[in-house]
């Protein structure tokens, strides 16, 4: 994986910033008309860092390995996930009824072990803590791939709120799966014991998950009663709630904790002390955290002719396919038998569960930690499967939007499932 990590001065990484400022700008002046075409953020960026990265001279090679870029990626994620857990409150969660409940509790669990299982048959030589590894980065969803479908009130109400809802979790939930999964395959490409290793990986998350509740907990109680009283400024409290992700994070860092986990934590611990905090208030967050999402799909770009041109083949696209059908839409059926839903909806949810972000993210992570064979699985299957996602499900959206039409009112009851 040298290719991957070979060491560059300053230079790359400004010119790798300039380059980034320059498609977000130009990007800017043609996103409404981009639009209509189904051309999304994330497709227009890793386009423009794939072809910044070709050729024998490539315009844009970052350096994964260093300290600063491994701290900044977990940072980023730690962003994500906090930003995700504050959108899911107790209203939206009663809108949506038992369907994200199913999605979670049963979908999740069974999505990553049937990504195992297909990652087992065709891939037998591979060691079995990095198919796990692949199979639980796999099945964290981000359902800003599909925001067109995720926004049009063409689609039933409910549906689009148990999308949100389970994009907002399943990657949080996830996201101790990834990193148990990564430590053991770390200790057995490095022949250490596995065992050790996950439990040091069980303490660090047990320390987030405190730091995350204390934290998160701690300052929101604190902004809300300075908003009740008039103390507070909402431009002051957009600030805060950033630092409230960032304070969480580090914290946990300082204590040996994850600060991944932590992030996400105090988010669900924000939304659960304050459920009436205004959505305006965590437009910073937000904001941040989209620059941020920017250049990661720009990276993830650049990396493509590294990562994927060097190993694809027939097996890597067969996963990558089937885990964007099969080992989807099978776990998600499943978990809503008895709910008499109409095969539409099944069959809508089930294509709902774009890879993205956190996925790109979780691989990346694991690139700085595996060496060889290993580390190059992880990066083709993670990368080849969110290529086709950003791809599939966001030229789709439109046209899905487009030929919806709701069932419920002319469909006899027994075409539901």
């Amino acid at each position: 994986m040298a290719g991957y990590f070979g060491q560059q001065d300053g230079t790359a990484a400004v010119y790798g910033l300039i380059s980034l400022a320059i498609v977000l700008i130009a990007w800017a002046t043609v996103s409404a008309r981009a639009a209509r075409y189904s051309v999304t953020v994330p497709v227009a960026l890793l386009l423009a860092g794939l072809l910044l990265a070709v050729g024998d001279e490539p315009a844009v090679r970052l350096d994964l390995a260093s300290p600063a870029m491994q701290h900044l990626l977990q940072a980023t994620l730690a962003l994500v996930l906090f930003t995700d857990a504050t959108e899911i409150s107790l209203r939206r969660l009663r809108e949506a009824g038992h369907l994200p409940l199913r999605l979670i509790l049963i979908a999740l669990p069974l999505t990553v072990a049937a990504g195992f299982l297909l990652g087992v048959a065709l891939f037998p030589l591979a060691g079995a803590w990095v198919l796990a590894l692949v199979a639980a980065a796999l099945a964290a969803t981000d359902s800003s791939l599909a925001a067109v479908l995720v926004h049009d009130r063409r689609i039933p109400h409910d549906l689009r709120t148990a999308v949100t809802v389970e994009s907002g979790l399943n990657d949080g939930l996830a996201a101790p799966l990834v990193l148990a999964f990564l430590a053991a395959a770390v200790a057995a490409d490095h022949d250490r014991q596995a065992g050790q290793v996950l439990g040091q990986t069980v303490r660090e998350i047990a320390f987030a998950l405190v730091v995350g509740v204390l934290v998160g907990g701690a300052a929101a109680r604190l902004l809300r009663a300075a908003r009740k009283r008039g103390w507070s400024t909402a431009r002051a409290e957009r600030l805060a709630y950033l630092a409230i992700a960032l304070l969480a994070f580090e914290a946990a860092h300082a204590v040996h904790g994850n600060g991944i986990v932590a992030g996400f934590v105090a988010g669900m611990a924000v939304r659960a002390v304050d459920q009436d905090l205004p959505e305006a208030h965590l437009q910073t967050a937000h904001d941040v955290v989209g620059l941020l999402a920017a250049g990661v799909w720009f990276l993830f770009g650049s990396l493509i002719p590294q990562v994927i041109g060097d190993v694809l083949n027939w097996r890597i696209v067969l996963y990558a396919v089937l885990s964007l059908t099969l080992v989807r839409m099978l776990p998600v059926a499943a978990s809503l038998i008895g709910l008499r839903r109409f095969k539409r909806e099944v069959l809508l949810l089930s294509w709902l569960g774009p890879r993205g972000l956190p996925s790109v993210i979780f691989a990346l992570i694991a690139l700085q930690q595996l060496t060889g064979p290993p580390a190059a699985l992880v990066a083709a299957l993670v990368m080849a499967t969110v290529l086709l996602s950003v791809l599939a499900h966001g030229l789709s959206a439109v046209p899905i939007a487009e030929r919806w039409t709701d069932p419920r009112s002319r469909v006899p009851a027994a075409e539901r499932t």
